[in-house]
């Protein structure tokens, strides 16, 4: 049983008498129609640019993890960073289903495919935020300690910035291909 489906208005049926007389439901789309602004190629060329981008912010997020600095011995500091991993395997899948989408998309594919990648690529923006309050705080309290490495804190703590510029690259990418998607109502 499906509780909430956002999809339920979009489609719309009539009854139809086929040639034998029978009655059939003859089910057709009402609902809303993105139009992407380009030909079958482009559509090519953008998801291996979204794939590599992608693949190069999951490499990113992983070699920030391999520095073995005190904060990572943490559960607050651990947490966020690898809650950072999720979106980034999130904007995968909703590349490879914008992959599957076709030119002309109804808004579950939209929703699937485009859409989950933008909502992504906040929810990573976010939590890297989060990831880096969470360090500065960490730094804060330990500063002084004996055991305590500030290099490796503060070479963690700026590699937040390098996911944030990677992300601002992204959206650039993202607005270059999906801006001027035209959003239509089928009647």
């Amino acid at each position: 049983m499906i509780l909430h489906n956002p999809y339920k208005g979009d489609y719309d049926h009539k009854p139809e008498v086929d040639k034998k007389g029978r009655f059939r439901d003859k089910f057709y789309y009402t609902g809303d129609l993105f139009v992407l602004p380009f030909d079958e190629k482009t559509k090519k060329r953008s998801v291996w640019q979204f794939a590599l981008f992608e693949v190069l912010l999951l490499a990113e997020l992983l070699a920030q993890g391999m520095l073995n600095q005190t904060s990572s011995r943490t559960l607050w500091i651990v947490l966020p960073y690898m809650f950072q991993i999720l979106p980034v395997l999130l904007m995968l899948v909703g590349t490879f289903e914008y992959k599957l989408s076709r030119l002309h998309m109804v808004r579950s594919e939209y929703d699937k495919g485009v859409a989950r990648m933008r909502r992504s690529a906040y929810g990573l923006i976010v939590l890297t935020a989060v990831s880096f309050i969470c360090t500065l705080v960490y730094i804060i309290l330990k500063h002084g300690n004996e055991e305590f490495d500030s290099a490796k804190e503060v070479i963690y703590l700026l590699w937040h910035f390098l996911t944030v510029g990677l992300m601002v690259l992204y959206g650039k990418l993202y607005s270059k291909y999906f801006s001027q998607i035209e959003n239509q109502k089928v009647e």
